[in-house]
């Protein structure tokens, strides 16, 4: 399937914790707004509790700015904005309260494409999963959203299927540089650069296997709403 990234797109990606956006979307975000594209990334949760159970036991905490401070620096010189909705992480639910914030938010932003987690039943973060099931309970009752995608979660045993691929190789250095720049998340095996090369291009044998010798790199993604516009006869 082959989507043009058109500057008339008003996209939001709709994310659980300050780094999702980063390991799923980064490069098609970029894309989007180099053509022109309006850009939100609104983040449910401020991300103090991510805090490896071995870091907590030795006092390590975070403040409610400070992994957003980390997500915004991986923006710098860019237009893509970044909002949180102020959630606690961790124990997030599919409730009226993240429904409507979500809903709230597509609708100011006047979002046009709504890019957010896989909803799915696998070996994934709860957060990650209560954000999916909100934000497409939300959308739906936002007339200008069309076009709704779901990235591709790092976890492994997810049960996602990819059917949309966009090529970020001319963003891929840059989406290593960001994933550095969460320095309060250091030593998870999904930031580092080989793994993040590694997933950018595994479509190009899995999939493309005919155009592997390009070595591109891909952010994998599927859509569970998606308009075509087409031209009148």
């Amino acid at each position: 399937m082959s989507i043009t990234l058109t500057g008339s797109a008003r996209v939001a990606a709709v994310v659980a914790h300050p780094d999702d956006d980063v390991l799923m979307f980064y490069g098609t975000l970029r894309a989007w707004s180099d053509a022109g594209a309006t850009v939100t990334v609104v983040v449910a949760t401020h991300g103090a509790n991510g805090v490896s159970v071995a870091d907590r036991a030795a006092g390590i905490t975070l403040t409610t700015t400070q992994r957003l401070e980390e997500l915004r620096a991986c923006y710098q010189d860019t237009s893509i904005m970044v909002e949180c909705l102020g959630f606690e992480d961790g124990a997030l639910e599919a409730d009226r309260a993240l429904v409507s914030a979500i809903e709230t938010g597509l609708a100011r932003l006047r979002c046009t494409v709504l890019l957010t987690h896989a909803p799915h039943d696998g070996n994934d973060h709860q957060d990650h999963r209560a954000v999916a099931r909100a934000a497409l309970n939300a959308a739906v009752r936002v007339p200008t959203c069309t076009t709704i995608l779901h990235g591709k979660p790092h976890t492994p045993h997810h049960g996602f299927t990819t059917s949309v691929l966009v090529d970020i190789t001319p963003y891929m250095d840059d989406k290593v540089k960001a994933l550095q720049a969460h320095a309060s998340q250091a030593g998870r095996h999904y930031l580092t650069e080989d793994y993040t090369r590694w997933r950018g291009t595994g479509p190009n044998w899995s999939l493309l296997p005919a155009r592997a010798d390009r070595e591109r790199s891909f952010e994998e993604l599927a859509p569970s709403l998606l308009l075509l516009d087409l031209p009148a006869c």
